[in-house]
């Protein structure tokens, strides 16, 4: 469902008299990247599976972001594609500059503990959802000259994230797709890009366990040159640059936004995946059986 709004005067800005969609808005990123966005002019549409949910981060993004054009809302589930579809056209009553999807989301499981149905799961959750954006908002933002899409992907893209593999692998498939989709749209002006974050407050992979965890969290942070866990701003600005002017000649470019973790090595998540799957299950893999 989509509220259909009567904008006001936009607010001044490089995205004045344009229109954002940010899939997954409801969440901690997504309202970040929101606020973001509607505080450079634009006209934002928020989607997400919960209308309730979609409202009061309405009412946060337009607090942050006083004198822009009303937050709309789209309840809807991004793994289907007419969802999506129905939010991107209703986005783009006002002519779409950008598009941005934060959906996904991991599964603690070694890999002989993988099955096939939980790696389709998080590959609807990562992959999936990012097609159907790029589709439909592609297709939107050619038709009036080019803009911007932007993916959410993660550290466990780039990196071995053991005990993580069905994330890291979805992750790396959605780079590829944003690679490929990068060359095939650029000719419509159409620039698609990703962000990488790593471990945020905000973050769908479980991370309350993590940074709940002294000893976890203290490891996490020694693999960070910046020396910290980030914020959702932090991606929230990386994202606002990719959609804005300012990067007109970039695409197809993964940002690292995760302190300088990229230059070091993941941590080991065995302690998190005994908290989710049980003993027996790590301890059968690690000696090679399949549990």
């Amino acid at each position: 469902m989509s509220t259909d709004p009567h904008p006001s005067t936009a607010a001044p800005g490089p995205l004045a008299g344009r229109g954002a969609l940010v899939i997954g808005g409801g969440g901690g990123f997504g309202r970040a990247i929101a606020a973001a966005l509607a505080a450079d002019g634009a006209a934002v549409m928020i989607m997400g599976r919960t209308e309730a949910t979609l409202r009061a981060a309405a009412e946060t993004i337009a607090a942050a972001a006083p004198g822009a054009p009303p937050v709309r809302i789209s309840a809807g589930d991004s793994t289907h594609e007419r969802d999506v579809a129905v939010a991107v056209r209703a986005a783009d009553e006002t002519p779409l500059a950008a598009v941005v999807t934060t959906v996904g989301g991991g599964t603690f499981r070694p890999v002989l503990a993988l099955d096939a149905e939980t790696l389709e799961h998080d590959f609807r959750r990562n992959v999936t959802t990012a097609l159907h954006a790029i589709r439909h908002g592609g297709q939107a933002l050619a038709a009036h000259g080019g803009g911007a899409i932007v993916c959410t992907s993660s550290s466990a893209g780039g990196h071995s994230f053991p005990f993580m593999p069905s994330y890291s692998v979805s992750k790396a498939a959605l780079e590829a797709l944003v690679r490929v989709a990068a060359d095939e749209l650029g000719h419509l002006a159409v620039r698609v890009n990703v962000v990488r974050p790593g471990i945020v407050a905000t973050d769908g992979a479980n991370p309350g366990l993590l940074l709940a965890d002294p000893e976890l969290a203290a490891a996490t942070i020694a693999e960070k040159p910046l020396s910290r866990i980030g914020r959702a701003e932090d991606v929230a600005a990386a994202v606002r640059f990719l959609c804005g002017p300012g990067s007109s000649w970039i695409t197809g470019a993964c940002l690292p936004v995760e302190g300088g973790a990229h230059l070091r090595r993941a941590p080991r998540l065995e302690k998190l995946a005994r908290i989710v799957n049980g003993d027996e299950v790590v301890d059968a893999t690690l000696e090679g059986r399949i549990p």
